[in-house]
């Protein structure tokens, strides 16, 4: 019997999480799916478990790969696919249990939609609430329609997505058709793959979303990504290469290299370069005024009063 869809898990030392979010897979309702974990050269014996876990859900499939990344391997699961609709789910991110048949259900009845996502919950490591993402977004929320509690179209969806990365991988839907035609997920990337992925299929497909939680994301103290330059770098590739195609307007170019200053701004003040960090926090401000962005201007140059008293301290 076919399945109606592919969730494909990767994985790397992610023992400790995998069974809540294969078990949130499982208990999806009103679906029937397919599981295809890919094991990226475990050493935590995850892939001990996995085979295991195996062993005991017709629904699983578990593909053991050399070490080669998340972008190799979930590349390989969409390869491996055998359902017209892939959903992605990281190893430590979970689903409520319907999930996916609301997700179905609207893109079987929007043939043009290549792509859906939906509002998740940040968690901490104690699994307690954060910020939901779309709250954190306030140029996202402009383009909801509160009394939409179901699916809804993403008006000039690859400006959207440009303008701002809401998309959580894990909160994911896509038609394999599209994914396929866009070339999977870019593996000269060394970070942001996924959203350059979204805006691809946004070029030549419907987007749709809902404002509806639907993912519990994880929030990992080691999680966070090592080197914040490659992000950033793999950032400004994605807007050039993203924002001068004819359907991307220079507003929302404007606007995604105004999050890039932002982002900039970030990486410079954890490495305690305060005046670096306000030079960019403050453009950002000034280009395009937002709460977030204030506060962080005013940490930047209370950061930067507090390094110079404490110099001039030194010296006296």
């Amino acid at each position: 019997m076919s399945k109606d869809v592919s969730v494909v898990i990767p994985n790397y030392n992610c023992l400790k999480y995998l069974p809540r979010a294969i078990s949130s897979a499982l208990k999806q309702k009103g679906v029937r799916i397919e599981i295809i974990v890919i094991d990226d050269g475990s050493t935590d014996d995850s892939l001990i478990w996995l085979k295991r876990t195996e062993r005991m859900y017709n629904q699983i499939r578990i593909i053991s790969q050399a070490n080669k990344g998340v972008i190799a391997a979930r590349n390989t699961a969409i390869k491996k696919a055998n359902s017209d609709y892939i959903a992605f789910l990281d190893a430590d991110d979970y689903w409520p249990v319907d999930k996916l048949a609301e997700q179905l259900s609207f893109m079987k009845s929007r043939p043009a939609c290549g792509l859906s996502f939906t509002n998740y919950q940040h968690v901490d490591v104690g699994y307690q609430d954060i910020i939901d993402c779309f709250s954190y977004w306030p140029e996202f929320l402009q383009h909801i329609d509160p009394h939409d509690s179901g699916y809804q179209l993403l008006p000039s969806a690859v400006n959207r997505i440009l303008e701002t990365n809401v998309i959580g991988t894990s909160s994911v839907m896509v038609k394999k058709q599209h994914i396929e035609r866009a070339g999977g997920f870019d593996p000269t990337l060394r970070s942001a793959e996924d959203w350059d992925c979204w805006l691809r299929i946004a070029l030549h497909s419907e987007v749709a979303f809902s404002n509806k939680i639907a993912m519990s994301y994880l929030m990992r103290p080691d999680s966070i990504t090592a080197n914040r330059q490659h992000r950033i770098d793999a950032m400004r590739d994605i807007i050039e290469r993203i924002g001068h195609h004819e359907s991307v307007n220079d507003t929302s170019y404007q606007i995604a290299l105004t999050r890039l200053m932002e982002s900039q701004g970030e990486m410079y003040r954890l490495q305690n370069q305060f005046y670096t960090a306000l030079l960019h926090s403050s453009h950002a401000f000034y280009r395009a005024p937002q709460m977030r962005r204030f506060k962080a201007l005013l940490s930047d140059a209370k950061n930067l009063l507090k390094s110079s008293v404490m110099q001039q301290s030194c010296v006296k």
